[in-house]
């Protein structure tokens, strides 16, 4: 009975153990199922840690790249409350609003700083029809007027109405603006005095080819004339298009400078000499390396020359050099001219002034060609300018940029060449 008590008690024992040893790995399994799990979660929420900071951090790079380009805009931009109050506003818009040295401008209603009846009623007309109203408004700054278009955006986020303001200075477009409508009346004047010669002439000559066949003649040469003056002017049209148009239609690149003056004095040679003129050019053999479009400088060399011609006298002379200075080269045209009055020295370069010469030499000039001469030089990199005393003749003197050789020498070096060319050379 003892005996099968002992034994009992050991297989009840041994049943306990087996009972623990099982309710203990039980519960290991499920503590490692819970770290495993706990671990899960841990790098998960580590990885959206990680997420979200590179979110953040490119959040933040782009607000600084929007802050930087607002700040840097040329245009002025304003954003106000649904109350008109500044929520933001970048420097060009202060600038342009005439806020300078102000304080304190956030919050405050834009009123209080802009007194200007019709920028309110322009920001109201937008957020009543809910569409962009755009404007020009005319602001005074010390004794000028400072016309600024201004457009009025609104914005709606669903939870409150905003209003984007966007400034512009109209000052260089209204510029533009009066150039343009200058230049189509010039143009429009320039045109109207041949057609009308024209009409004119052939009037004359239907009425009297049968009566007059010499009188025919001469106002046909006429018709012919004012034909020619017109194409010249559509052509010198044409190049100041070019012209101003800048580098974008030209091809520059290392030219002689003293090839395009050689064919440009062996043109206007003949012209001179039948004028009664000395046309020299002092050549001392040296290509006057330079950048620049080869057709701009032999049209500026043409237009330099050819102006001296026309507005000097039987018995006078001009002289053509090319001399070097520093980086520059320039082209030197003397004459011994009619001159230039010191008031008209900086308006010969506008298009079609004459300035105050004779008549019959003005009208064998569209009064483009200074014009043309100065946007050449202006695109090549160059200058222009001159020194005139009335009645003894005018100096112009064109720099164009030189080409800087990486040799030794730095200069190009100069080639042999003729040392002087005068017109009856260049005639024979």
């Amino acid at each position: 009975m003892l005996a099968l008590t002992s034994v009992s008690g050991w297989v009840i024992a041994l049943v306990a153990s087996l009972a623990i040893v099982i309710i203990a790995r039980r519960g290991a399994s499920r503590d490692s199922v819970a770290v495993r799990k706990i671990q899960s979660v841990e790098s998960d929420s580590r990885d959206a840690s990680a997420k979200a900071r590179r979110e953040l951090k490119s959040l933040e790079a782009e607000s600084r790249l929007g802050a930087s380009a607002l700040l840097q805009l040329i245009d002025g931009v304003v954003v106000l409350s649904n109350e008109l109050s500044i929520l933001l506003i970048n420097p060009s818009a202060v600038r342009l609003l005439g806020l300078e040295g102000r304080e304190n401008l956030l919050g405050r209603s834009i009123s209080d700083w802009v007194r200007q009846p019709k920028l309110t009623r322009l920001i109201s007309l937008a957020i009543s029809e809910r569409q962009p109203q755009e404007s020009v408004l005319e602001f005074h700054r010390g004794n000028g007027i400072l016309p600024i278009r201004i457009r009025a955006d609104v914005i709606d986020d669903g939870e409150s109405v905003k209003v984007q303001l966007s400034l512009r200075d109209e000052t260089e477009a209204r510029k533009l603006e009066g150039m343009r409508r200058e230049f189509i009346a010039n143009v429009s004047h320039e045109l109207k005095t041949p057609l009308a010669a024209i009409k004119g002439y052939a009037e004359t000559v239907q009425l009297a080819a049968a009566d007059d066949p010499d009188m025919a003649i001469h106002f046909m040469n006429s018709i012919t004339a004012q034909c020619l003056r017109l194409e010249r002017l559509v052509a010198d049209m044409m190049q100041l298009a070019r012209a101003q148009s800048g580098r974008a239609q030209m091809n520059i690149a290392s030219i002689s400078l003293r090839d395009s003056v050689v064919e440009s004095v062996r043109t206007y040679g003949p012209v001179a000499q039948a004028s009664g003129l000395e046309l020299t050019f002092h050549d001392d053999g040296n290509s006057a390396k330079v950048l620049a479009d080869t057709e701009a400088a032999l049209t500026i060399a043409n237009n330099l020359i050819g102006n001296a011609i026309r507005y000097t006298p039987r018995g006078g002379r001009i002289d053509v050099r090319l001399e070097q200075d520093s980086d520059r080269w320039r082209l030197i045209v003397a004459d011994t001219g009619v001159g230039i009055a010191e008031k008209d020295q900086t308006k010969i370069f506008e298009r079609f002034y004459r300035g105050s010469r004779s008549a019959e030499m003005a009208t064998s000039s569209t009064g483009l060609g200074l014009a043309i001469v100065k946007n050449l030089s202006i695109a090549m990199g160059g200058s222009v300018r001159v020194d005139s005393v009335p009645g003894e003749g005018s100096t112009f003197i064109v720099e164009l940029p030189s080409v800087l050789l990486q040799g030794e020498g730095g200069i190009d070096p100069i080639t042999p060449g003729i040392p002087h060319i005068s017109t009856e050379s260049l005639v024979s």
